[in-house]
């Protein structure tokens, strides 16, 4: 991606499968056939006791270039650039089940997976989105908000193999203000969600690897941007980042 590029950072091409696969390595369990593999990204196994994923709706590379979360950009040493086949997989809906399904299995699921292997998972999002992450209502906890899960997801840290948590707030304001915000309107949903994951990351136990996923949200929009940032934003694809314990 050229502006990652510009920036000077390490970045990693992946698709949406290889989130599965990055998550079943952490944690430690065989990775299907199936799946592909990530064999180019160096990551360790033996310190990982837990992960936590952040999935982040209509969230992309530009959003931290234009908004700047402070403990995002400090963390963001290498960038997942997720290719997706068509524009419209990139959205929120069919990102969320190739994330955590596969294209070429009928039967596999990440969270179910885990759960088979005697990990412990818990899913908490929108009540809509939790089908596309889970088959099992049972690991997941349906929330109307974003301050509501971030809530819940604090009494859940550090009790979890696996702990996802699904932000639509960032969505709902672009699509609400026809993608265009205000920037005062933008810039706190940002450093609010940015603030919430860094008191994530001070709460968990040494062992936790933070993982962030964007992707284009729910329905595409334009928005009606000019010069540097309309090139930026059009060739933005949906990023991820992992922070792993030092």
């Amino acid at each position: 991606m050229e502006i990652a590029e510009d920036l000077g950072m390490a970045t990693f091409p992946i698709t949406t499968c290889h989130i599965s696969s990055i998550i079943l390595k952490l944690l430690r369990i065989d990775r299907p056939y199936y799946l592909p593999s990530i064999d180019d990204l160096d990551l360790p196994t033996d310190s990982i006791d837990q992960v936590i994923l952040f999935i982040i709706d209509n969230f992309s590379l530009f959003e931290i270039i234009t908004y700047q979360p402070e403990w995002m950009i400090k963390n963001l040493d290498n960038l997942l650039l997720i290719e997706t086949e068509t524009k419209s997989q990139s959205l929120a809906g069919p990102m969320l089940s190739s994330a955590f399904s596969c294209k070429d299995s009928l039967t596999f699921n990440l969270v179910t997976t885990l759960n088979f292997n005697d990990k412990g998972v818990k899913v908490i999002a929108r009540e809509e989105d939790i089908p596309k992450i889970t088959p099992d209502p049972s690991l997941a906890i349906a929330e109307k908000s974003d301050v509501n899960i971030y809530v819940k997801g604090l009494k859940a840290v550090n009790r979890n193999d696996l702990l996802v948590l699904h932000f639509a707030d960032f969505d709902e304001m672009y699509t609400r203000y026809s993608m265009n915000p205000p920037e005062d309107v933008a810039s706190k949903i940002m450093r609010r969600t940015d603030k919430w994951i860094s008191l994530y990351a001070k709460q968990s136990i040494a062992g936790t690897a933070i993982m962030v996923i964007g992707n284009d949200g729910k329905k595409p929009i334009e928005m009606n941007l000019k010069g540097r940032a309309a090139e930026w934003k059009r060739a933005n694809l949906p990023i991820g980042f992992i922070v792993l314990p030092k």
